[in-house]
Protein backbone atom coordinates (compact mmCIF):
# COMPACT_ATOMS: atom_id res chain seq x y z
CA UNK A 1 0.00 0.00 0.00
CA UNK A 2 2.65 2.51 1.04
CA UNK A 3 4.55 1.84 -2.25
CA UNK A 4 1.32 2.45 -4.72
CA UNK A 5 1.28 5.71 -2.62
CA UNK A 6 4.93 6.60 -3.42
CA UNK A 7 3.79 5.96 -6.57
CA UNK A 8 0.64 8.14 -7.00
CA UNK A 9 2.67 10.65 -5.40
CA UNK A 10 5.10 10.76 -8.15
CA UNK A 11 2.70 10.49 -10.83
CA UNK A 12 0.90 13.69 -9.21
CA UNK A 13 4.49 15.27 -8.86
CA UNK A 14 5.17 14.39 -12.36
CA UNK A 15 1.69 15.49 -14.04
CA UNK A 16 1.70 18.73 -11.44
CA UNK A 17 5.31 19.42 -13.40
CA UNK A 18 4.08 18.74 -16.83
CA UNK A 19 1.26 21.23 -16.27
CA UNK A 20 3.48 24.08 -15.17
CA UNK A 21 5.69 23.73 -18.51
CA UNK A 22 2.50 23.69 -20.24
CA UNK A 23 1.42 26.98 -18.71
CA UNK A 24 4.95 28.29 -19.13
CA UNK A 25 5.32 27.52 -22.78
CA UNK A 26 1.54 28.08 -23.94
CA UNK A 27 -0.69 29.96 -21.27
CA UNK A 28 0.46 33.41 -22.63
CA UNK A 29 0.26 32.10 -25.83
CA UNK A 30 3.31 31.21 -28.39
CA UNK A 31 4.11 34.07 -30.52
CA UNK A 32 3.49 31.70 -33.15
CA UNK A 33 0.43 30.80 -32.41
CA UNK A 34 -1.08 34.14 -32.83
CA UNK A 35 -2.55 35.22 -36.01
CA UNK A 36 -0.99 37.98 -37.62
CA UNK A 37 -2.89 40.67 -38.68
CA UNK A 38 -1.29 44.25 -40.45
CA UNK A 39 -3.43 47.71 -38.69
CA UNK A 40 -2.76 50.58 -40.68
CA UNK A 41 -3.61 54.20 -39.06
CA UNK A 42 -3.89 57.74 -40.69
CA UNK A 43 -3.14 59.87 -37.87
CA UNK A 44 -0.54 60.79 -35.56
CA UNK A 45 -2.98 62.52 -33.04
CA UNK A 46 -5.07 61.53 -30.28
CA UNK A 47 -7.30 59.38 -31.75
CA UNK A 48 -4.43 57.26 -32.85
CA UNK A 49 -2.86 56.92 -29.02
CA UNK A 50 -6.03 53.54 -28.13
CA UNK A 51 -4.44 51.58 -30.71
CA UNK A 52 -1.02 52.18 -30.12
CA UNK A 53 -1.05 51.53 -26.53
CA UNK A 54 -3.18 48.89 -27.13
CA UNK A 55 0.20 47.22 -28.87
CA UNK A 56 2.58 48.91 -26.35
CA UNK A 57 0.97 46.97 -23.38
CA UNK A 58 0.83 43.77 -25.09
CA UNK A 59 -3.23 43.76 -25.41
CA UNK A 60 -3.48 42.51 -29.16
CA UNK A 61 -1.01 39.52 -27.67
CA UNK A 62 -2.97 38.82 -25.06
CA UNK A 63 -6.21 38.34 -27.22
CA UNK A 64 -4.10 36.23 -29.36
CA UNK A 65 -2.91 38.51 -32.45
CA UNK A 66 0.32 39.56 -34.03
CA UNK A 67 -0.57 43.33 -34.62
CA UNK A 68 1.45 45.07 -36.96
CA UNK A 69 0.72 48.61 -36.85
CA UNK A 70 1.65 50.69 -40.27
CA UNK A 71 1.31 54.57 -40.58
CA UNK A 72 -0.71 55.78 -43.68
CA UNK A 73 -0.38 59.21 -44.15
CA UNK A 74 -3.95 59.26 -46.06
CA UNK A 75 -7.32 58.10 -44.98
CA UNK A 76 -8.35 57.06 -48.69
CA UNK A 77 -5.24 54.97 -49.08
CA UNK A 78 -6.29 53.36 -46.05
CA UNK A 79 -9.60 52.50 -47.64
CA UNK A 80 -7.84 51.69 -50.62
CA UNK A 81 -5.67 49.34 -48.70
CA UNK A 82 -8.93 47.62 -47.29
CA UNK A 83 -10.31 47.07 -50.23
CA UNK A 84 -7.35 45.29 -51.81
CA UNK A 85 -6.40 43.50 -48.79
CA UNK A 86 -3.43 44.66 -48.00
CA UNK A 87 -4.91 45.79 -44.78
CA UNK A 88 -7.07 43.20 -42.41
CA UNK A 89 -7.91 46.49 -40.65
CA UNK A 90 -7.51 50.30 -40.73
CA UNK A 91 -8.07 53.28 -38.79
CA UNK A 92 -9.34 55.99 -41.13
CA UNK A 93 -11.22 59.05 -41.34
CA UNK A 94 -15.30 58.68 -41.50
CA UNK A 95 -15.47 60.13 -44.38
CA UNK A 96 -13.44 58.15 -46.12
CA UNK A 97 -14.49 55.28 -45.34
CA UNK A 98 -18.49 56.34 -45.30
CA UNK A 99 -17.78 57.61 -48.71
CA UNK A 100 -16.09 54.40 -50.08
CA UNK A 101 -19.16 52.52 -48.69
CA UNK A 102 -21.57 54.58 -50.50
CA UNK A 103 -19.77 54.34 -53.73
CA UNK A 104 -20.07 50.45 -53.20
CA UNK A 105 -16.98 49.40 -51.11
CA UNK A 106 -18.00 46.21 -49.07
CA UNK A 107 -16.35 47.63 -46.15
CA UNK A 108 -17.67 47.82 -41.99
CA UNK A 109 -17.07 50.28 -39.39
CA UNK A 110 -16.83 48.67 -36.03
CA UNK A 111 -16.00 51.21 -34.01
CA UNK A 112 -15.98 55.32 -33.82
CA UNK A 113 -13.15 56.74 -31.83
CA UNK A 114 -14.20 60.04 -31.52
CA UNK A 115 -17.97 61.07 -32.09
CA UNK A 116 -17.13 65.21 -31.24
CA UNK A 117 -14.97 67.76 -32.80
CA UNK A 118 -11.55 67.83 -30.91
CA UNK A 119 -10.92 70.54 -33.51
CA UNK A 120 -10.21 74.63 -32.41
CA UNK A 121 -9.99 77.28 -35.13
CA UNK A 122 -7.07 78.96 -34.51
CA UNK A 123 -6.75 82.40 -36.30
CA UNK A 124 -4.44 85.10 -36.63
CA UNK A 125 -4.22 87.45 -33.45
CA UNK A 126 -5.75 90.56 -34.28
CA UNK A 127 -9.02 88.72 -35.27
CA UNK A 128 -11.14 88.83 -31.73
CA UNK A 129 -14.42 87.73 -33.17
CA UNK A 130 -15.86 85.09 -35.72
CA UNK A 131 -17.72 88.03 -37.52
CA UNK A 132 -14.02 89.48 -38.31
CA UNK A 133 -13.14 86.49 -41.11
CA UNK A 134 -15.86 87.99 -43.59
CA UNK A 135 -14.27 88.44 -46.61
CA UNK A 136 -11.06 86.55 -45.58
CA UNK A 137 -9.95 83.21 -46.62
CA UNK A 138 -9.64 79.97 -43.53
CA UNK A 139 -7.66 76.95 -44.80
CA UNK A 140 -8.10 73.56 -44.98
CA UNK A 141 -6.41 70.33 -46.21
CA UNK A 142 -8.86 69.39 -48.67
CA UNK A 143 -12.26 69.52 -49.61
CA UNK A 144 -14.12 66.93 -48.08
CA UNK A 145 -11.82 66.29 -45.34
CA UNK A 146 -12.44 66.40 -41.73
CA UNK A 147 -11.18 70.03 -41.30
CA UNK A 148 -13.09 70.95 -44.51
CA UNK A 149 -16.70 69.98 -43.13
CA UNK A 150 -16.22 71.16 -39.21
CA UNK A 151 -14.95 74.21 -41.43
CA UNK A 152 -17.89 74.72 -42.85
CA UNK A 153 -20.45 73.39 -39.93
CA UNK A 154 -18.46 75.98 -38.25
CA UNK A 155 -19.84 78.85 -40.57
CA UNK A 156 -22.83 77.71 -41.07
CA UNK A 157 -23.37 77.85 -37.13
CA UNK A 158 -22.60 81.51 -37.34
CA UNK A 159 -24.24 82.46 -40.60
CA UNK A 160 -21.03 83.05 -42.39
CA UNK A 161 -21.39 80.29 -45.25
CA UNK A 162 -21.10 82.86 -48.25
CA UNK A 163 -18.77 85.25 -46.34
CA UNK A 164 -15.80 83.52 -46.09
CA UNK A 165 -13.77 82.00 -48.40
CA UNK A 166 -12.23 77.77 -47.88
CA UNK A 167 -9.00 77.18 -49.22
CA UNK A 168 -8.20 73.81 -50.03
CA UNK A 169 -4.19 73.52 -49.09
CA UNK A 170 -2.82 69.89 -49.06
CA UNK A 171 -2.75 68.85 -45.64
CA UNK A 172 -1.47 70.29 -42.03
CA UNK A 173 1.96 71.33 -42.79
CA UNK A 174 0.84 73.27 -45.58
CA UNK A 175 -2.07 74.74 -43.94
CA UNK A 176 0.39 75.85 -40.48
CA UNK A 177 2.96 77.35 -43.51
CA UNK A 178 0.09 79.28 -44.76
CA UNK A 179 -0.82 80.55 -41.72
CA UNK A 180 2.30 81.54 -40.93
CA UNK A 181 2.93 83.67 -44.22
CA UNK A 182 -0.02 85.11 -43.42
CA UNK A 183 -1.77 83.61 -46.47
CA UNK A 184 -4.92 82.50 -44.37
CA UNK A 185 -7.03 84.34 -41.63
CA UNK A 186 -7.11 80.78 -39.95
CA UNK A 187 -7.68 77.30 -39.95
CA UNK A 188 -9.77 74.34 -37.88
CA UNK A 189 -7.37 72.40 -36.56
CA UNK A 190 -6.87 70.67 -33.21
CA UNK A 191 -3.12 71.91 -32.54
CA UNK A 192 -1.56 74.06 -35.07
CA UNK A 193 2.01 74.07 -34.95
CA UNK A 194 3.63 76.97 -36.18
CA UNK A 195 6.36 79.33 -34.87
CA UNK A 196 4.22 82.77 -35.58
CA UNK A 197 1.81 84.75 -33.13
CA UNK A 198 -2.21 82.95 -32.94
CA UNK A 199 -5.22 83.25 -31.44
CA UNK A 200 -7.60 79.87 -30.67
CA UNK A 201 -11.13 82.22 -31.19
CA UNK A 202 -13.39 78.93 -31.11
CA UNK A 203 -12.88 75.37 -29.15
CA UNK A 204 -15.58 73.33 -31.56
CA UNK A 205 -16.28 71.00 -28.62
CA UNK A 206 -18.10 73.77 -27.15
CA UNK A 207 -20.54 74.01 -29.77
CA UNK A 208 -22.38 70.48 -28.70
CA UNK A 209 -22.47 69.15 -32.17
CA UNK A 210 -21.18 65.54 -32.79
CA UNK A 211 -19.27 64.74 -35.58
CA UNK A 212 -17.59 61.23 -35.99
CA UNK A 213 -14.28 61.56 -36.81
CA UNK A 214 -12.39 57.89 -37.26
CA UNK A 215 -13.46 54.75 -37.43
CA UNK A 216 -11.57 51.44 -37.36
CA UNK A 217 -12.89 49.55 -40.59
CA UNK A 218 -12.19 46.57 -42.41
CA UNK A 219 -13.59 44.44 -45.29
CA UNK A 220 -17.22 42.71 -44.66
CA UNK A 221 -15.50 39.52 -46.01
CA UNK A 222 -12.87 39.52 -43.32
CA UNK A 223 -15.65 40.44 -40.52
CA UNK A 224 -17.57 37.74 -41.67
CA UNK A 225 -14.80 35.29 -41.77
CA UNK A 226 -12.92 35.96 -39.00
CA UNK A 227 -15.55 37.05 -36.02
CA UNK A 228 -13.10 36.31 -33.39
CA UNK A 229 -10.29 38.33 -34.50
CA UNK A 230 -12.76 41.07 -34.71
CA UNK A 231 -13.99 40.51 -31.36
CA UNK A 232 -9.93 40.11 -30.32
CA UNK A 233 -9.09 43.56 -31.98
CA UNK A 234 -12.04 45.41 -29.86
CA UNK A 235 -11.04 43.96 -26.63
CA UNK A 236 -7.58 45.05 -27.35
CA UNK A 237 -8.45 48.82 -28.06
CA UNK A 238 -10.74 48.86 -25.51
CA UNK A 239 -8.08 47.79 -23.13
CA UNK A 240 -5.86 50.61 -24.78
CA UNK A 241 -7.83 53.17 -24.62
CA UNK A 242 -8.48 52.52 -20.59
CA UNK A 243 -4.19 52.25 -20.29
CA UNK A 244 -4.33 55.69 -21.59
CA UNK A 245 -6.08 56.55 -18.34
CA UNK A 246 -4.30 54.55 -16.10
CA UNK A 247 -0.83 54.46 -17.33
CA UNK A 248 -0.15 58.52 -18.09
CA UNK A 249 4.01 57.67 -18.14
CA UNK A 250 3.57 55.41 -20.46
CA UNK A 251 1.13 56.73 -23.15
CA UNK A 252 3.59 59.99 -22.68
CA UNK A 253 6.20 57.60 -23.97
CA UNK A 254 4.42 55.75 -26.49
CA UNK A 255 2.72 59.62 -27.89
CA UNK A 256 6.58 60.17 -28.55
CA UNK A 257 7.42 57.35 -30.14
CA UNK A 258 4.30 56.96 -32.42
CA UNK A 259 4.42 61.38 -33.05
CA UNK A 260 7.98 61.46 -33.30
CA UNK A 261 7.58 64.28 -31.46
CA UNK A 262 10.34 66.00 -28.60
CA UNK A 263 8.45 69.21 -27.22
CA UNK A 264 6.64 67.55 -23.94
CA UNK A 265 4.71 70.34 -24.06
CA UNK A 266 3.06 69.53 -27.18
CA UNK A 267 3.48 65.53 -26.18
CA UNK A 268 1.36 66.54 -23.09
CA UNK A 269 -1.45 68.36 -25.03
CA UNK A 270 -2.05 65.38 -27.26
CA UNK A 271 -2.15 63.00 -24.58
CA UNK A 272 -4.73 65.55 -22.85
CA UNK A 273 -6.98 65.71 -25.76
CA UNK A 274 -6.74 61.73 -26.27
CA UNK A 275 -8.12 61.53 -22.71
CA UNK A 276 -10.37 63.72 -23.17
CA UNK A 277 -11.72 62.69 -26.55
CA UNK A 278 -11.55 58.81 -27.04
CA UNK A 279 -14.99 57.25 -26.18
CA UNK A 280 -14.72 55.01 -23.88
CA UNK A 281 -17.65 53.16 -26.03
CA UNK A 282 -16.56 53.58 -29.34
CA UNK A 283 -19.82 53.09 -31.34
CA UNK A 284 -20.54 54.14 -34.42
CA UNK A 285 -23.61 56.74 -33.37
CA UNK A 286 -26.38 57.87 -36.39
CA UNK A 287 -26.06 61.91 -35.08
CA UNK A 288 -22.48 61.39 -35.49
CA UNK A 289 -22.17 60.16 -39.28
CA UNK A 290 -25.40 62.28 -40.46
CA UNK A 291 -23.43 65.36 -40.83
CA UNK A 292 -21.00 63.69 -42.98
CA UNK A 293 -23.20 62.26 -45.24
CA UNK A 294 -25.04 65.57 -45.67
CA UNK A 295 -22.05 67.11 -46.58
CA UNK A 296 -21.59 64.49 -49.22
CA UNK A 297 -24.92 65.61 -50.82
CA UNK A 298 -26.56 62.38 -49.89
CA UNK A 299 -29.50 61.56 -48.78
CA UNK A 300 -29.66 60.16 -44.79
CA UNK A 301 -28.59 56.57 -43.95
CA UNK A 302 -29.10 54.28 -41.78
CA UNK A 303 -25.65 53.48 -39.06
CA UNK A 304 -26.45 49.81 -40.55
CA UNK A 305 -25.27 50.97 -43.82
CA UNK A 306 -21.08 51.77 -42.75
CA UNK A 307 -21.20 50.46 -39.22
CA UNK A 308 -22.10 47.19 -37.39
CA UNK A 309 -21.74 47.76 -33.81
CA UNK A 310 -22.55 44.36 -32.00
CA UNK A 311 -18.87 43.69 -30.70
CA UNK A 312 -19.13 46.59 -28.98
CA UNK A 313 -22.35 46.53 -27.94
CA UNK A 314 -21.65 43.13 -26.47
CA UNK A 315 -18.73 44.22 -24.73
CA UNK A 316 -21.20 46.67 -22.81
CA UNK A 317 -23.94 43.93 -21.77
CA UNK A 318 -20.65 41.61 -20.62
CA UNK A 319 -19.43 44.46 -18.01
CA UNK A 320 -15.87 44.28 -20.26
CA UNK A 321 -15.78 48.02 -20.49
CA UNK A 322 -17.26 48.52 -17.03
CA UNK A 323 -14.43 46.83 -15.75
CA UNK A 324 -11.83 48.31 -17.25
CA UNK A 325 -11.74 51.75 -15.31
CA UNK A 326 -12.82 50.08 -12.01
CA UNK A 327 -10.27 51.20 -10.20
CA UNK A 328 -7.43 48.50 -9.33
Amino acid sequence: MGSDMKQLRRFIQRALLGFVFLLFFVGDGDPAELKKLTLGYSTVGPAGTGLWMAKEIGAFEKYGIDADLIYISSGPVVVQALIGGDLQAGLAATNAVIAAVLGGAPLVSVMSLINRPYYRLWVQPEITRIEDLRGKTLGVSRFGSVTDNLTRILLRKYKLDNAVNVRQLGGTPEMAASFKYRQIAGAVVSTLRVDAPMRMLIDLNELGIQYSNVVIAMSRDFQRRSPETVEAIVRAYAEGVAANHDQKEKALKVIAKYTRLRDPKLIEELYNDAVKFLDRVPRVEAEAIAPIVEFMGKKPIAVETIADNSVIDHLVREGFIEKLYKKR
